[in-house]
Formats: C-alpha cells, sequence, structure tokens
C-alpha cells in the first residue's frame, strides 16, 4: 500500500504559505525520506449487521461498517526519540508528517468501504469518527470490539485514546435516513470536513 505525503502538503500544514528558510526545507525533506520506512499501515474495516446496542450514528442504515487506519508504531518512537534528543523542530516536523500521512491512510480505507458498498448498489456514504458532533469519545471502545478479530494493531488508554497515535477510526453508513442530530449542515465542521462524501 502506498501512502506518500507531498513537501508542499507537509509545508501546507505546517503553516507555510510561503517558502520557508532552507534550514526548514532540509528538516521537511529529511522528515519525508524517513516516512516510508517507519510507516507500517494496517487498515481494516468490518461489515456490523442489525444488533443490539448499535451507535445511534448507524441506526437505520442499510449497510453498517466500522473501520480502522494505523501507521503502526514506529514513527512514534522516532518522533519521541528526537524530541529526548533536544531535536524538537524535527520531531514536530516529522510529526506532522505523520499526521498527514494518518490522514491519507484513513482516505485510502474509506476508498475501500465505499468500493465494497458500491459493488452493493450503495454509492452514497457517510462517515463520522468518535468525537465529531452526535459521536461520543466512549464509541470508540464499542469500534474496537467490533474489530477486535480484525487485529488493527491499535490499543486504547483509559480515556479513548488510540496508541500508536497515528491512527484513526471511524463508523460509516450507507443508504437509509440518518436519525436527529446528523445533518452535515448542523456541524461546525461542515465548510472544512474531509469526512463528509
Amino acid at each position: 500500500m502506498s501512502i506518500s505525503v507531498k513537501r508542499e502538503e507537509l509545508l501546507r500544514e505546517l503553516g507555510y504559505r510561503q517558502p520557508p528558510e532552507s534550514r526548514i526545507l532540509e528538516i521537511v525533506e529529511e522528515a519525508l525520506s524517513l516516512l516510508d520506512d517507519l510507516m507500517e499501515p494496517t487498515l481494516v474495516f468490518k461489515e456490523i449487521g442489525d444488533r443490539e446496542g448499535l451507535p445511534p450514528f448507524l441506526a437505520g442504515a442499510v449497510l453498517k461498517y466500522a473501520g480502522s487506519a494505523t501507521l503502526g508504531p514506529k514513527l512514534e518512537k522516532r518522533v519521541k526519540a528526537l524530541f529526548e534528543a533536544g531535536r524538537a523542530a524535527e520531531s514536530y516536523i516529522l510529526d506532522t508528517a505523520g499526521s498527514v500521512a494518518v490522514t491519507r491512510a484513513g482516505n485510502l480505507l474509506w476508498q475501500r468501504i465505499t468500493r465494497e458498498a458500491a459493488s452493493r448498489g450503495l454509492t452514497k456514504g457517510l462517515r463520522r469518527t468518535p468525537g465529531c458532533r452526535g459521536i461520543d469519545m466512549e464509541t470508540q471502545r464499542w469500534i474496537f470490539e467490533m474489530l477486535a478479530d480484525a487485529e488493527p494493531g491499535i490499543t486504547l488508554t483509559e480515556s479513548c485514546m488510540m496508541v500508536p497515535r497515528k491512527s484513526l477510526s471511524f463508523l460509516a453508513r450507507f443508504g437509509g435516513k440518518p436519525g436527529k442530530g446528523f445533518s452535515c449542515k448542523g456541524c461546525p465542521q461542515y465548510a472544512q470536513c474531509t469526512l463528509r462524501s
């Protein structure tokens, strides 16, 4: 699986609209060159049948999925090692590159799910992550219970944060109508959202 981050993407994520000084560009290039060896992406998803205790977001959907993606622990270890060695700029830039990469991994996962749904005649879908409007963080535990047999390589802390940190999870629904409170247009992140299709 190929997950690449372009220099321009990373600079934009770092807040640069104009090319930065040469030393920052060197660090950016170094971070990008490290990424391939530090990423061990795992993408898993599972169709969820009708059952008791479905999260409200999935209620009424024709097809329901839980999914997760992670870049694995190596990237996080390198980021920590750089920071502990007093190389905060390198650590921050590599960490930011990882954030861009895990978003790309999530988009690849979404593409796989939408292809699966399309093969069954459903092309309009919606995904939401725990912590988004209408899905509390506790739903994270339910997602990983559903994915346990797929071995996603992610564990949860007591506060439902994922380890490794460069990981994500979401619920996806196709067909049917979401219940009240799930309109994308009511969400404060509507204009910038990368999760709606």
